[in-house]
């Protein structure tokens, strides 16, 4: 009996060793697919950035031409979020906003080939009533709070960009994605669990080694100008964006029962200087972990085939 009882003893502690790595494994592999399908999705609309880019001859006071300018009704904007448009974006980082000829109508059995869109990407904390069917509105299901990978795009048969940027050159607002972000339509979750979106346009390592000339914090806006040519983004594409996500899993933010305000992972001190992007990255995943969440760090490169990167313009 006394050995029947220890084996007893022994299968009940490796059933339940068993049990709780596959619990973590399971939710690990959970993470990591949602977070790499997250930037997969990003990744592909942004290899397909365009600024369609039309060159007009520009003039001295006296009205005579004196060279010609690069000119686009296209926008890229990438940085901090308080810089880059009016909603809060939770746990630090960056938003991503850009048009791609990616074809997206607001009808759904249409489909425009190669017709402009606006797609957005940022981190939004929040309830999930907005994103359930009717059926499942509270008290039927417990509103849960989570952090989110939100993609949002402008349809190409409603596209608005033209209705701010046509045939006015000196354009240099927010309005053609701040005014549609606003209505809360056309946007969807890639992804839950994602704390942090981090963005970081940047040259090649032959022109810039440091990697971070380009986007000096973070903000990198296609209607800026920059008195050295070298990096002046005015109507240009960055040659390459670096991606990453800090992704959380589904059981540790299942465990902490978070509410209307969301945990403070001290990301407001980080993603500051690009050049301390892999530190801050680290100090974040850090600070999750000691408030007893698992956390990972997922990256990727991209680069924008329409970039024709040029040091020579100087408008």
């Amino acid at each position: 009996m006394a050995v029947l009882c220890l084996i007893v003893v022994v299968v009940a502690s490796m059933t339940m060793a068993i049990q709780s790595v596959w619990t973590r494994t399971s939710a690990r592999s959970e993470q990591s697919r949602a977070a790499r399908q997250g930037l997969e999705s990003i990744a592909s609309r942004l290899s397909q950035a365009t600024l369609n880019p039309y060159w007009v001859v520009a003039k001295d006071a006296s009205g005579n031409p004196v060279r010609y300018e690069r000119k686009s009704d296209l926008r890229f904007l990438s940085g901090p979020g308080t810089a880059t448009t009016s909603l809060a974006v939770a746990g630090g980082g960056s938003a991503l906003f850009f048009q791609a000829p990616t074809g997206f109508s607001s009808q759904n059995a249409a489909a425009l080939d190669s017709g402009l869109n606006t797609w957005g990407y940022y981190i939004e904390y929040g309830p999930d009533t907005s994103y359930r069917p009717p059926f499942l509105a509270p008290p039927k299901m417990p509103v849960k709070y989570r952090f989110r990978l939100i993609e949002f795009t402008d349809p190409s048969d409603l596209l608005s960009i033209f209705k701010y940027t046509s045939g006015n050159g000196s354009y240099t607002g927010h309005d053609w994605y701040s005014t549609l972000l606003a209505t809360a339509s056309n946007r969807r979750v890639l992804a839950e669990n994602i704390v942090a979106l981090v963005v970081l346009p940047r040259l090649s390592g032959i022109e810039d080694p440091t990697g971070v000339a380009l986007a000096p914090g973070y903000l990198y806006d296609s209607t800026d100008t920059k008195a050295d040519p070298k990096l002046n983004p005015r109507h240009q594409l960055p040659p390459i964006v670096d991606l990453a996500v800090v992704a959380i899993d589904e059981k540790s933010a299942n465990r902490l029962n978070w509410g209307s305000t969301p945990p403070d992972f001290g990301a407001g001190n980080l993603f500051l200087d690009p050049a301390k992007m892999d530190a801050d990255l680290e100090t974040l995943r850090k600070n999750i972990e000691a408030q007893h969440l698992s956390a990972r760090v997922f990256r990727t490169s991209v680069p924008i085939s329409a970039a024709r990167w040029s040091t020579e313009q100087t408008n």
